[in-house]
C-alpha cells in the first residue's frame, strides 16, 4: 500500500487511510517504525491520528503513544470495505493473512515444518504482487532479492532491483521473517527501489530497523 507523497486524488488518500488503519490494527510494528515508514514526520503522524480520533475511528488509550489507540468495530469494517473495493491497478490486500491479524504477526511456529507452512501461505500471496522479496542463492552466499514484475525500460520483464547477502541461512531467514511480517508494505518499498534505486531502499530499511531502538540516558 502506497502513501501519497504529493497532493493527489481521493483514491490516493483512501489508499493511505487503509495503510494507517492496518498499521493501527496490526500492532506488531513498533510505533516509531510505523511513523517513519508511513509519515516520515512525527507532527504529521500526530495530526493524522488526532483526525482519526475526531472521526471516531480510534479509541484513544491512556498512553501518550499516537499508535496506542485501538480500532472500534466501525474502523474494522472500513478496513474490509477499503481492501475489498480496491481497483484492478492496486495490489490486492488479503484480509486474514497471518501478518494482518489483530495484535498478531508472523505467528511463532512450534517447529520448522509449521514455520515453512506459514511462509508458503505468505509467499503464495506475494506471487500476486508487483514487487516481492525472495530468498536466493548467489554464488556461495545466502541472499534476499527484491524482484519487480514488468519493470523493464523497453520491454516489460522481471528484474532484480535490490540484493543483500548473508553469512549463513539463519541470518537470511531472520531478515526474511522480518520482511514477511510487513508484507503489506512490499509494494511501497518496491516502488521506492524502482524510482530511486537500491540505495534508497537500503537507507529506508535501515531507518525502520533502528527507529525503535532505545537510548540509555541513565548516568553510568
Amino acid at each position: 500500500m502506497a502513501e501519497p507523497e504529493n497532493p493527489g486524488t481521493l483514491h490516493d488518500y483512501l489508499e493511505f487511510l487503509l495503510s494507517v488503519l492496518v498499521a493501527l490494527d496490526r500492532r506488531i510494528v513498533p510505533i516509531e517504525e510505523a511513523v517513519e515508514d508511513l509519515f516520515h514526520n512525527w507532527h504529521q503522524a500526530r495530526f493524522y491520528c488526532a483526525w482519526l480520533d475526531g472521526l471516531g475511528l480510534t479509541v484513544p488509550s491512556h498512553s501518550a503513544d499516537i499508535f496506542g489507540s485501538r480500532l472500534p468495530t466501525e474502523a474494522q469494517a472500513i478496513i474490509v470495505m477499503l481492501a475489498s473495493t480496491r481497483t484492478r491497478e492496486d495490489v490486492p490486500l488479503s484480509i486474514g493473512l497471518p501478518t494482518l491479524r489483530h495484535r498478531s504477526g508472523l505467528e511463532p511456529a512450534s517447529d520448522a515444518e509449521e514455520r515453512e507452512e506459514v511462509i508458503a501461505q505468505l509467499e503464495a500471496f506475494a506471487d500476486t504482487l508487483d514487487y516481492r522479496f525472495e530468498r536466493a542463492r548467489i554464488g556461495t552466499k545466502d541472499a534476499i532479492t527484491l524482484v519487480g514484475k514488468d519493470v523493464g525500460p523497453n520491454m516489460p520483464l522481471r528484474r532484480v532491483l535490490w540484493t543483500i547477502t548473508f553469512t549463513d541461512a539463519y541470518a537470511q531467514d531472520r531478515f526474511y521473517l522480518w520482511l514477511l511480517a510487513r508484507i503489506d508494505r512490499w509494494q511501497t518499498w518496491g516502488e521506492l527501489a524502482h524510482r530511486k534505486g537500491g540505495r534508497a531502499l537500503s537507507e529506508h530499511l535501515l531507518r525502520l530497523k533502528f527507529a525503535n531502538e532505545k537510548i540509555d540516558l541513565s548516568a553510568d
